[in-house]
């Protein structure tokens, strides 16, 4: 289903993202969200007391694009800063609720956290 960072997409992102985890007994809290200038909406969760992350969904020329950021610090980076660029291909942009449970699959198996963490 196709997200948007509309009121009703965000609420979609925040439950596909919970679902995601909870599927997995796993823990995750949204601890912030807000929306940018340039339009695109950011929400950051804790995910298993230990890592945070960050989605955003936002509008790029007349087309909407998702990404997951890793905390690392007080920066928060892409895939392609932390990981190989064959892995970062992996990834996908779409702003979609297939692509972010794909997104979290794949930072999962970066974190070593199948099945749990």
């Amino acid at each position: 289903m196709q997200l948007k960072s509309d009121l009703d997409g965000q609420n979609l992102l925040n439950q596909v993202i919970h679902e995601y985890y909870e599927r997995q007994n796993r823990i995750v809290r949204n601890f912030s969200s807000g929306e940018e200038q340039d339009g695109a909406y950011y929400t950051y969760y804790l995910i298993d007391r230990k890592h945070v992350i960050r989605y955003s969904i936002g509008p790029d020329r007349e087309f909407m694009l998702g990404a997951v950021e890793l905390a690392i610090g007080p920066n928060y980076f892409n895939p392609a800063a932390f990981w190989s660029y064959e892995n970062y291909q992996r990834f996908s942009m779409d702003a979609t609720t297939e692509a972010v449970e794909l997104n979290l699959f794949l930072l999962d198996e970066f974190l070593g956290c199948k099945g749990g963490c």
